[in-house]
């Protein structure tokens, strides 16, 4: 391909503009300071968009290369505005202890433009509430909140928000947010009136973010707080509020998800059966949120069989990656350990007993328990465990107790627990001594037997993942 004479004037003139550019400081501008504000207008963007995590990263690039001027050229005409990048940068990033230095070495100077001091003034603040100088900072920002450009003022006024919520001034945060739409800060609010025990300001937030359409994945974080709380009931009616909103599926999923396993560890299965089945309906096959939904609504599944084969046979039709969600695997060691109990041979019957007690506290199978109780008292009648069977098997379910508790007296009454149910002290019997013993033995025995297995299948678990590839 053929080159003009104009195409080479033109990189011969490139190339003697480069060559000056980096023999003199007067391209200072072109290799710190444009790249520089190019990150910094990037880092306002995002602030304006209430995103400060991200945000935070342009800004601390701005200053990174804002700085590389000072170091490089410490009396370049460019170094008051190298200053307040690198200040400014610093202090949006979180790097206070440089930005502190460099932003008032920048308000130290004078003649600089009037929206670039405020802007510093923001940012220096900022760096006096992280550093809990904050009614120092609370004072400086008050003086910005109307300023000329909007921006500095709206985040004058955001950082005047945190600094009342900081000390405890709630009621002062509305006045500074006026009509903002200040995203973030209102999820800090919502935050410190949590910790704070101002449920019911946390609760008319949130539902103020539903109706907004507005969802964070702190919601779910912060309503699980007012759950352990006691505020189950208004709970789920945020929960109900965010279902109706804009927000999209998978959100609602992760909701419904938080509140189902909340009402799962607290033995609420019907409610929780229903929530994390709109939690796995809403959520994408893919996700994380329905692998562990699927996981526990298996789980809730368990509880109502009856049979070891019938748990194996759910728990092996299951698809592998909910079988290897963490939540799933403990009911799957859990589950283990009552097989291995339960079929283990024990002329004492203490390990069947020990069998029924997992699935009945572990597993929360109660119908499961209850059989594997009565295959004591059925399998081995002489042991001083089976009245103790009989009786728990009668407290699993209430409308059999009178039937278990009556052959408890005709078929064992020497028994510590018929002596109970005669209103005797059972203290003096025989068994009340013996079937604690018993029972600690095969405990032992049992527990090291299946913390080796599980040992065993994790390790398994661990080889079969495949290596990543570099």
């Amino acid at each position: 391909m053929r080159v003009s004479r104009r195409q080479t004037a033109r990189c011969r003139a490139a190339a003697l503009f480069l060559g000056a550019c980096i023999a003199s400081s007067g391209c200072v501008y072109y290799n710190g300071i444009y790249n520089a504000k190019a990150a910094a207008r990037q880092g306002d963007a995002l602030l304006r968009g209430a995103n400060d995590g991200e945000a935070s990263v342009q800004f601390q690039l701005s200053a990174a290369r804002a700085e590389t001027v000072l170091v490089r050229y410490p009396k370049s005409q460019w170094r008051t505005r190298a200053l307040y990048l690198a200040g400014r940068g610093a202090a949006f990033s979180g790097q206070c202890e440089r930005a502190l230095t460099q932003l008032r070495l920048f308000l130290d100077v004078s003649g600089t433009p009037a929206d670039d001091r405020d802007r510093a003034r923001v940012a220096l603040a900022t760096c006096e509430f992280r550093t809990n100088r904050i009614a120092v900072a609370r004072l400086r920002l008050d003086s910005l909140v109307d300023a000329p450009n909007p921006e500095t003022a709206r985040q004058a006024r955001l950082w005047s928000a945190r600094a009342a919520m900081a000390v405890g001034d709630r009621d002062a945060v509305p006045q500074y947010l006026r009509d903002l739409d200040a995203g973030t800060l209102q999820w800090e609010l919502i935050g410190a009136s949590v910790a704070a025990n101002e449920y019911a300001r946390a609760e008319s937030l949130l539902t103020a973010q539903a109706e907004a359409s507005v969802y964070r994945d702190e919601a779910g974080r912060y309503l699980r707080d007012l759950w352990l709380s006691g505020r189950q009931a208004q709970v789920e009616t945020i929960v109900s509020r965010f279902d109706r909103s804009r927000v999209r599926e998978e959100q609602r999923a992760s909701l419904y998800f938080a509140v189902g396993d909340l009402n799962l560890r607290a033995g609420r299965d019907s409610v929780a059966r229903l929530q994390l089945a709109l939690a796995a309906q809403r959520a994408g096959r893919d996700s994380v949120v329905f692998r562990e939904a699927t996981a526990r609504l298996t789980a809730l599944r368990i509880m109502t069989l009856a049979s070891l084969r019938q748990l194996d046979s759910v728990v092996a039709t299951q698809d592998s990656v909910v079988r290897a969600t963490p939540f799933f695997q403990r009911v799957q060691e859990q589950l283990l350990f009552v097989s291995l109990l339960a079929g283990k041979v024990d002329p004492t019957g203490a390990s069947l007993y020990l069998a029924a007690e997992v699935a009945r506290d572990s597993l929360r199978s109660s119908p499961l328990a209850e059989v594997l109780f009565l295959r004591v008292a059925r399998e081995v009648f002489g042991s001083p465990l089976a009245a103790q069977a009989l009786f728990a098997a009668g407290l699993i379910r209430s409308d059999s107790a009178a039937i278990w508790n009556e052959r408890i007296r005709a078929d064992y009454p020497n028994s510590a627990i018929a002596a109970y149910l005669r209103g005797e002290d059972p203290a003096n019997r025989a068994d009340f001594i013996s079937s604690p013993e018993l029972l600690r033995f095969s405990w032992t025995e049992g527990a090291r037997t299946w913390a080796d297995s599980v040992r065993r299948l994790r390790g398994r678990a661990r080889s079969s993942v495949a290596p990543i590839r570099k």
